[in-house]
């Protein structure tokens, strides 16, 4: 399902956008691709796990898997 929001975004990123889209392209489709791409990366990255110490159910430092 697709969402209507509204954006802030620098006008140089804007106008790379633009550039981008071109005439056969709508910026809709270009952000939601780059949106993708950009998730896609972050998933790809390994995540890291944060140590709960018990007593003071706090976050110690994160431990490398």
């Amino acid at each position: 399902m697709r969402m209507r929001i509204q954006l802030v975004i620098d006008e140089d990123v804007m106008a790379k956008i633009d550039e981008i889209a071109g005439e056969r392209h709508r910026r809709a489709i270009v952000v939601d691709q780059a949106l993708r791409e950009f998730i896609e990366r972050e998933d790809a990255k390994p995540k890291k796990r944060v140590k709960i110490d018990p007593k003071t159910k706090l976050k110690t430092a994160p431990i490398k898997l």
